[in-house]
C-alpha cells in the first residue's frame, strides 16, 4: 500500500552506526545526521553497489565502506577520494532518499509519491508513546502482510489457537460490531459463555480493536490496558511487526506492560505465528474464505485492500 507512513525501526536502535534493514520490498541503510536526525536511503552505493550500511557515519555524511565516496543526508555525493579534491562531482551520482520522521519511538519511512508537504503522522496523538507505564517489542515473520492484518483483526480464535491460556474463556462473539469510518476500521466485541441470554454488560473478555487502514492496530483491553500493533512488509513474504503495550496502573503500570509483552512474545505470538504461516493459501482474498459474522472486521479489511490495490498504479 503506497502513500503510507510506515514504521520501519525502533528509534533506540539507531545510533551513530548505520543500520540495514529491508522493508517495502527495499535495500534500506538508516543512519543519523549531525544534527541526530534520521536518514533513510537505498543501501547499495550508486557508484558501484556496495553496501552503505556497512559505512561509517562521517562528518554528517555516510561514507562508503569500499571507496569511501561520502553522501550528505539530501543524497548527494560530497567526496570522492580517488578523484582528488579539486574535480568536479558529477551531479547523478547520488543515493536514492526517503522521508522519514521520528514519533513514538520510531522511525517512521513514507512509503508513496514525492509530495511538497506530506500528510501528518496517523494517529500521532492517539498511540501509545514510549515512557512510564509501556513496554515495546519487535517480531520479524515469515508470513505475508495481509495475512498478519488478518490475525490482528481476529478475536474469536483465542479461546481455541490460546487455549492453554484463555483458562475459562467463552467462545461465544456476543455483541460484536463492526464499522468503517472512513480508513479507520471500528470493531468490538465480548467473548463469553454461550448461555443464549444477552450480554449483562459486566462477564466476558472484552476488546475494543481499531484499525487505520492498512497496517495500525490499537486495541483497549478494559479500561487501563492499550495495545499498539504496527505490520510492515518486509517483502512479499515477510512482515516486521512492532507492539507495545501501555498500562495506566500507578507505579506498577510499566511492569503489568513488560509481562504482557513477555506473554505475547514466549506465549502467544508463537502461536499465531505457526497458525498464520500455514495457512493456505499464503495471498489471499476475500473470494478464498467463506467468512462469518465473527469475521465482519476482516471482511471490511480485505475490501479496502483490494479496492485500494486496483487503484495503485501498476
Amino acid at each position: 500500500m503506497r502513500d503510507t507512513w510506515y514504521p520501519v525501526l525502533e528509534s533506540k536502535r539507531l545510533g551513530r552506526r548505520p543500520v540495514g534493514i529491508t522493508r517495502l520490498g527495499r535495500e534500506l541503510v538508516l543512519w543519523r545526521d549531525a544534527r541526530g536526525q534520521p536518514v533513510a536511503q537505498d543501501a547499495a552505493c550508486p557508484h558501484r553497489g556496495a553496501d552503505l550500511s556497512r559505512g561509517r557515519v562521517v562528518g554528517g555524511c555516510l561514507e562508503c565502506p569500499y571507496h569511501g565516496m561520502r553522501f550528505a543526508a539530501d543524497g548527494a555525493c560530497v567526496r570522492v577520494p580517488c578523484e582528488g579534491k579539486a574535480r568536479p562531482i558529477r551531479a547523478d551520482l547520488r543515493v536514492k532518499g526517503y522521508a522519514v520522521r521520528e514519533s513514538l519511538g520510531l522511525v517512521w519511512l513514507w512509503w508513496g509519491e514525492h509530495r511538497s508537504e506530506l500528510p501528518p503522522l496517523p494517529w500521532n496523538h492517539e498511540l501509545p508513546g514510549v515512557g512510564a507505564g509501556t513496554c515495546t517489542a519487535t517480531l520479524t515473520w515469515n508470513v505475508p502482510f495481509a495475512r498478519v492484518m488478518e490475525g490482528n483483526l481476529d478475536l474469536h480464535h483465542f479461546p481455541f489457537a490460546h487455549r492453554r491460556w484463555a483458562l475459562g474463556m467463552g467462545t461465544w462473539l456476543d455483541p460484536y460490531t463492526a464499522r468503517l469510518e472512513g480508513d479507520v476500521i471500528h470493531t468490538h466485541g465480548v467473548l463469553r459463555e454461550d448461555d443464549g441470554k444477552p450480554w449483562d454488560g459486566r462477564s466476558g473478555f472484552a476488546a475494543e480493536i481499531k484499525v487505520l487502514f492498512p497496517h495500525l492496530v490499537l486495541a483497549r483491553f478494559g479500561g487501563l490496558t492499550q495495545a499498539l500493533i504496527a505490520a510492515t512488509p518486509i517483502d512479499a513474504e515477510h512482515t516486521w511487526v512492532v507492539f507495545r503495550y501501555r498500562n495506566g496502573l500507578p507505579i506498577v503500570g510499566g511492569l503489568v506492560a513488560w509481562f504482557l509483552v513477555r506473554s505475547e512474545l514466549w506465549l502467544i505470538q508463537p502461536e499465531d505465528y505457526a497458525l498464520l504461516r500455514d495457512s493456505a493459501p499464503r495471498h489471499p482474498s476475500r473470494e478464498d474464505f467463506h467468512l462469518v459474522r465473527a469475521d465482519a472486521g476482516i471482511a471490511l479489511w480485505f475490501r479496502l485492500y483490494e479496492r485500494r490495490l486496483e487503484a495503485q498504479p501498476r
